[in-house]
């Protein structure tokens, strides 16, 4: 069995992002391998009279967490031991280049457990579809290395939140959570607010998954920026951070940080 890097993290409990960012980095944290899932359903209103191609599974984490408090996400969670597939399993190739069977096994099953741990539903490794690959900057203190899939929502399933750590559960269609986030209801992690954005112009969830297969999966870390008071995470293909081969820049590349837990997207001009 192949082991990912892992480190233990202090527990923080505050809603301000803010006071988790190191200024000064003595010691930059490992990554933790971790996995989210994106799961995709019809609308609940015809798309005819909606306009929306489907909604998205968004849960709202517990102010009390260490990691992204009050923001609303995608289920997921880090890789645990037991994620490991076990000796002489037969495993398909990876599909994310930087993994092997075996890392990629433990990945997906994370996503699994994660799914089923927190909105209560319950789909097989089969059913994810590698989407995306984000790791937490370096100047944080709580970092993690995470894998996103796509999956569809089973239609004999009804999503539940744990209650614990996720406080409410809502299907969101991309329109109508990027209007919400605007109106300042709703907090959205920059790497969250990016893929709805993403799959925002897709027409149906047949159209996501045959897009995912035109798709390079590449690894962004975002970069921080700070000039007085003012904190700026951006992307790349933002003016101050060179484009990643295979990479779809997106027309916001930067976040700046508003009243210490709010990232509030902006289009760089210069």
């Amino acid at each position: 069995m192949r082991e990912f890097q892992d480190a233990n993290a202090a527990d923080v409990f505050s809603l301000y992002h803010a006071d988790r960012l190191h200024w000064l980095v003595a010691e930059i944290a490992p990554a933790r391998p971790a996995s989210t899932v994106v799961v995709l359903r019809p609308p609940s209103t015809p798309f005819a009279a909606s306009g929306d191609p489907f909604e998205i599974l968004m849960l709202r984490r517990n102010d009390k967490v260490a990691f992204m408090a009050g923001s609303y996400v995608f289920p997921g969670g880090r890789v645990d031991h037991a994620d490991w597939p076990t000796r002489g399993s037969h495993l398909p190739a990876p599909v994310f280049p930087d993994l092997d069977a075996e890392q990629e096994a433990a990945h997906r099953m994370a996503a699994v457990r994660e799914l089923r741990e927190e909105a209560n539903v319950f789909i097989t490794i089969d059913d994810l579809y590698p989407f995306a690959h984000w790791v937490t900057p370096e100047i944080e203190i709580h970092r993690f290395d995470t894998r996103f899939f796509i999956a569809r929502m089973p239609m004999d399933q009804s999503a539940r939140h744990d209650n614990g750590e996720m406080t409410a559960l809502e299907w969101l269609s991309p329109s109508e959570a990027i209007a919400r986030f605007n109106r300042k209801e709703l907090l959205l992690p920059p790497p969250t607010y990016t893929t709805i954005r993403q799959l925002a112009p897709r027409r149906s969830i047949d159209d996501v998954l045959a897009w995912l297969k035109t798709r390079r999966i590449v690894r962004v870390m975002p970069g921080f920026v700070k000039n007085g008071d003012e904190v700026t995470l951006t992307l790349p293909g933002d003016p101050s951070f060179p484009t990643i081969p295979g990479w779809d820049v997106p027309e916001e590349t930067r976040f700046v940080l508003e009243n210490g837990n709010r990232w509030a997207p902006q289009r760089a001009t210069d």
